[in-house]
Order: structure tokens, then C-alpha cells, then sequence
């Protein structure tokens, strides 16, 4: 089933998707940018319903305790976000791919929906480092955060087939686990943690290689919308576009190996997606002769407005004055998701602490309610040996 075919099926529909928006938020002719997409399986229909693009995310100077601003809008993380919106909106209307049950007040996805992940560009991290590719920034190592053992073996090389890989420009942020810079295929090590690459103030918004083997683990829900599933969301299948290097052998060392053997709890579990690359290509994707489009489009499958275009991390065209009120935000940001999340609580009676308001609760306090993925996340972290760390008191907003 997953063969070449429906991997230029996946492509195809897309780039159509793609297509058919309005051009506000696009790349123009000197332009190029990343396109990630999520495509829903069901009843034997394929149907696009999340969609990112980008490849820029803000320094950790911008970020906001008010949960009001996108840290990461690289496209994978923009469609991944703008998919739990569709899904917070499935929830809250009548759904054929989901049941609600009063007696686990759970949701529960129909076992025959599938999801599939699309994108025009290798995810950055881990997964670019393969031998002779286009040049890719593949990011900063982060090193080993206070928190950890600090006895862990250094990870091993992974003999790459070539005499020779791309190189990057982004620096390493320190510790003992460095690119070594050497000659040839020794340029890079393999199987570490990134921050995404780019210059002045640096982000700890970790590589998008990193987020999608974290998704693969926990699921693509996180841990505030895992709340209300009865288990997690997997992907069933990668498909990277064609008219951009790719290698298999990376994209699993990224995904899966570099992690050796995880046991993690109830549901969670180490989920292998099917990959492949379409024969399709994607007239806006990366080029060394253009510049990166600035902004980036979130759209979805939602009953309201389906797109909006982000730059810096807040909704392009609102005046300086009302950047940091609601109509600066986007619909993805923390913020407006847990708003979302608290209006799925309401209409289901869900009381998420016993004799305790849930709009009480901050939303740290609501994501540590879900104490197996936050267990889990935990086993997994020692996996990755090192993970950025963010300050607590940016997840100490409320929904009044």
C-alpha cells in the first residue's frame, strides 16, 4: 500500500491544498519556504486537514509569559499545531472520526483514521546529516543541561557512506558533545540534540528532527490534548518531497535509533512510520539563490477562519498598538489552544481537579495533570540525554 504511488498521492494533494490558497503569507518568485501537511485516511478518502509553512521561529529574548506568541514556525511545527486545532474543533462539533464517552469522559479516534505526514524539505537536525545533500543547516548541539547524569557515553559515530557531507555554519552551543569540524564525513556528529540554526538571538526551540522523534514516541497530540484521548495520536506514514535529497538511513537514526530501546507507559510507545519520498517536486522549495519567505501560513479543516498568516510569531497585519491584545494572536499560539482545550471541558462537564474551578488552573497546572505522557516524556528525555530547557514561569498564564 504505502509504495511510491501513495507517496506521490500524499504529495499531490498537498501541493494542491497548497495551491489553492490565497497568495497572502506565500513566498513570491524570489522567495522559497517549507510546506508540511497533515493528511487524514478515512473511508478509503485521502483529505489535507493541517497545513504549515515556514522556516524561521523567534530568539528566546521574544518569548511571552502570556502563552500569546509562536516560538517555532518552522512548518512542521506550524501544521502539527494547527492539526490539534482541528482536532480540538472535531471534538467540539458532531465528528465521524470521533466518539465522545461520559463514563472515562475520554475521547476516542475511530480506529480506522489514519495520519500522514507530509513535507517539501528534510526535517532540520539529525536527519540532514547524510552524505553530499544540498547544503541544510543543520543546527546547534545543545549541551548537556544541569539536570542530567553527566556520566552518559558520548553518542556513537555512524559511519556515513561518502567521502565527503555538507557543512554548516551554525555554531555549537557548548558542552562535550561538539561538531568536530574535521575534514570530510567527521565534519558533524550524529544522533545529538539541536537548537534550530539561525543567527542573533539564539531560540530554544530545539531542531524539527528532535520534535518529530519526540512524536513519534509520545504521539502528536502533547500532553494538554492527550488529556481528553483515550490514548495517543500517531502518524502512520512520512513522505518528503521529491526534488530534494533524501535518505532513509538518516530519517531513522533520527527518528528511532539514536534512541536505542525505550519502554515507556500505558499507551505510549515507540511508533515506526512508514518512509518515503514522492517523484512530485514543489516549485517554492529551498534554493540557495533566494531568500527565506519572512511569513508563515497556518491553516486547517475548522468550522471559522481556516487560515492565517504569522510573522515574528503573531498574526501579520494587526497595528503595533494591538500586537500584544487578542487580535495579535494566532488561533495555534498556547494561549488560544488552551482556550480551546477549556471550552472542550466545559461542554463535556469535565472537572479536571476535584472541588477546584478548572479556569483556576494555570496552564502548567493543567498539562502536569496528564501524569503518564509526563512520565513517559521523562524516560524518553534520558534517551535524548539533553533537551533545552524552558523557565516555568512562561506556563503560568490562565483562561479567565
Amino acid at each position: 500500500m504505502y509504495d511510491k504511488q501513495f507517496h506521490d498521492k500524499i504529495a499531490k494533494i498537498s501541493i494542491n491544498c497548497f495551491k489553492m490558497l490565497p497568495k497572502s503569507g506565500k513566498p513570491n518568485r524570489t522567495q522559497w519556504t517549507v510546506l508540511s501537511c497533515i493528511v487524514q485516511e478515512f473511508n478509503n478518502e485521502l483529505t489535507v486537514v493541517a497545513l504549515g509553512t515556514g522556516s524561521k521561529c523567534i530568539g528566546k529574548s521574544k518569548m511571552s509569559s502570556n502563552g500569546d506568541i509562536l516560538n517555532d514556525s518552522h512548518a512542521e511545527v506550524i501544521c502539527r499545531r494547527s492539526f490539534i486545532r482541528y482536532i480540538y474543533d472535531q471534538m467540539s462539533a458532531i465528528s465521524n472520526i470521533m466518539e465522545f464517552k461520559q463514563i472515562s469522559n475520554k475521547f476516542f479516534l475511530n480506529p480506522e483514521v489514519k495520519f500522514h505526514f507530509f513535507t517539501t524539505l528534510i526535517p532540520c537536525g539529525d536527519a540532514a546529516i547524510f552524505p553530499m545533500q544540498t547544503t541544510i543547516d543543520f543546527g546547534n548541539i545543545i549541551k548537556k543541561d544541569t539536570e542530567g547524569e553527566g556520566n552518559e557515553p558520548p553518542h556513537k559515530k555512524v559511519k556515513l557512506e561518502s567521502g565527503d557531507i555538507f557543512r554548516t555554519g551554525a555554531k555549537c552551543v557548548g558542552g562535550s558533545e561538539v561538531d568536530a569540524k574535521l575534514p570530510g564525513i567527521d565534519y558533524h556528529i550524529t544522533g545529538v540534540v539541536r537548537t534550530k540554526p539561525g543567527r542573533g538571538d539564539p531560540t530554544l526551540s530545539v531542531s524539527c528532527s528532535d520534535k518529530l522523534a519526540k512524536w513519534v514516541h509520545l504521539g502528536i497530540q502533547g500532553s494538554l490534548l492527550g488529556i481528553l484521548l483515550d490514548a495517543p495520536i500517531y502518524l502512520s506514514s512520512f513522505t518528503l518531497i521529491g526534488n530534494t535529497p533524501f535518505c532513509e538511513q538518516a530519517l531513522e537514526r533520527a527518528f528511532y535509533n539514536r534512541l536505542e530501546d525505550v519502554s515507556l507507559l500505558g499507551a505510549y510507545k515507540r511508533n515506526k512510520m512508514i518512509l518515503g519520498q514522492s517523484s512530485l517536486s514543489f516549485e517554492f522549495g529551498k534554493d540557495e539563490n533566494k531568500q527565506p519567505c519572512p511569513s508563515s501560513v497556518s491553516w486547517c479543516v475548522v468550522d471559522g477562519k481556516r487560515l492565517e498568516v504569522a510573522v515574528e510569531g503573531k498574526r501579520q497585519g494587526v497595528t503595533k498598538k494591538k500586537l500584544n491584545t487578542e487580535a495579535g494572536r494566532l488561533k495555534i499560539c498556547k494561549v488560544e489552544l488552551f482556550n480551546k482545550f477549556m471550552e472542550i471541558c466545559d461542554l463535556k462537564k469535565i472537572q479536571l481537579r476535584k472541588n477546584c474551578d478548572n479556569r483556576s488552573l494555570t496552564y502548567m497546572d493543567v498539562k502536569s495533570l496528564n501524569k503518564e505522557y509526563i512520565r513517559s516524556w521523562e524516560i524518553l528525555r534520558q534517551h535524548f540525554k539533553t533537551w533545552t530547557l524552558k523557565d516555568n514561569n512562561l506556563l503560568l498564564f490562565f483562561i479567565k
